[in-house]
């Protein structure tokens, strides 16, 4: 399967929050569409679980997301977006664009993520 939207490696720390209480975890890489994270005291997870991802890039900016679990194995979590505050989609934006590089591969990611929903 082909992927849809370019991964981009980042090594951020990050909280994750569930109903379960929160953890620390480490970013390993950041999608339009998703997040890879690692953590090595990961809270019970089930596929399908809401939870939400806060990612501070600065003291001024950060990206915070509700999302859900897609899937889990180990250290790993994957998680998809689900929602996410404007100011955060902003930096979102702004972090792939300047890692793609490229600002129609940028807009073409933003007309499948707008089709995908």
């Amino acid at each position: 399967m082909e992927r849809r939207f370019q991964r981009i490696p980042l090594e951020f720390r990050a909280s994750l929050l569930t109903d379960g209480g929160g953890c620390g975890v480490r970013v390993e890489d950041i999608s339009l569409k998703g997040v890879l994270l690692e953590a090595a005291d990961l809270p019970a997870l089930n596929d399908g679980d809401e939870v939400c991802v806060d990612i501070p890039l600065s003291d001024e900016a950060r990206i915070t997301f509700e999302g859900r679990v897609r899937w889990h194995e180990g250290l790993w979590l994957g998680v998809e977006i689900e929602a996410m505050p404007l100011d955060s989609a902003s930096h979102l934006r702004r972090l792939v664009e300047l890692n793609l590089g490229d600002e129609d591969l940028l807009e073409r990611e933003f007309a499948a993520l707008i089709q995908a929903r």
